[in-house]
């Protein structure tokens, strides 16, 4: 009987060749005992339907969600995770993007590192970015600890969202998505944290991320960026940041709706 329950969503810009590419990796995987769920968030390109079809029809994926209708990414992880909880066999839930590409060893690690560690409800780690229209790769790390991880979260999001590994409880916790929010996994792990529950970001790269040139200008919006202050705001009233709390929440607005030419040397810089 499998523990693991991996999670992917799909939507009509992804494409055959990215999400092969991602399923490869995870076929690859030193620990293969885990279970794939996979919800099409609305009409999707005609290859890849038929591809996660053969999927399907193949056993690779035990559950394949279809809807014509778009209604969010975060209204889709929600739809996966209640169904991966009512099949109460599951201990941990996987988040995958369908465009990146797991390290080889990437489930075994954050598996053993939970069966060790019961205490931690969320474990996620680095990522590697690599640039499809130049080339270019960097990684982006991320703070160890639950106290580090905290405290970072007055300056950017602590925890990698398509690393995570938690335990199925975590749900019941703390809650689902919020189906309201742009920046769903950001109040999902301030909810948490505020609550307790204990992060841990493995010190080293589990997933690689693909990034363009037009990334930046792709997510200069209004109202994402309001909603990162206003949640920056609610994180450093809760754990008590003080003003940085407040001028970071303001500077990231600023850098938000920046050129992107500005927004991606300083991401460059300081990321890393």
């Amino acid at each position: 009987m499998n523990k693991i329950a991996v999670i992917i969503c799909v939507y009509k810009n992804d494409t055959f060749e990215q999400f092969k590419q991602m399923f490869e990796s995870l076929e690859k995987q030193t620990l293969k005992n885990f279970d794939i769920f996979v919800q099409l968030d609305g009409k999707i390109k005609s290859d890849l339907y038929s591809y996660l079809d053969n999927l399907k029809n193949s056993s690779k994926i035990v559950y394949l969600g279809k809807r014509e209708e778009n209604k969010g990414f975060a209204y889709s992880l929600n739809e996966l995770v209640n169904i991966v909880l009512e099949t109460v066999q599951y201990k941990y839930i996987v988040r995958m993007d369908s465009d990146d590409i797991c390290m080889i060893d990437r489930i075994e690690k954050q598996y053993k590192f939970m069966e060790e560690n019961p205490q931690i409800y969320v474990c996620g780690g680095w990522i590697e970015e690599f640039n499809i229209d130049d080339g270019s790769s960097q990684i982006i790390k991320y703070p160890e600890k639950n106290s580090e991880i905290i405290a970072h979260l007055a300056k950017r999001n602590p925890i990698a969202h398509v690393t995570t590994f938690l335990r199925a409880d975590f749900f019941h916790k703390v809650g689902l998505y919020d189906t309201s929010k742009l920046n769903e996994d950001l109040d999902l792990w301030i909810r948490a944290l505020a609550q307790g529950v204990l992060f841990y970001n493995i010190q080293e790269v589990l997933v690689k991320v693909r990034t363009s040139d037009d990334f930046f200008s792709r997510r200069k919006n209004f109202k994402r960026a309001v909603e990162v202050m206003q949640l920056k705001i609610i994180a450093t009233k809760v754990f008590s940041f003080g003003i940085k709390g407040y001028i970071y929440a303001v500077l990231h607005f600023i850098l938000f709706m920046s050129p992107s030419w500005l927004k991606s040397t300083i991401y460059k810089n300081l990321r890393g």
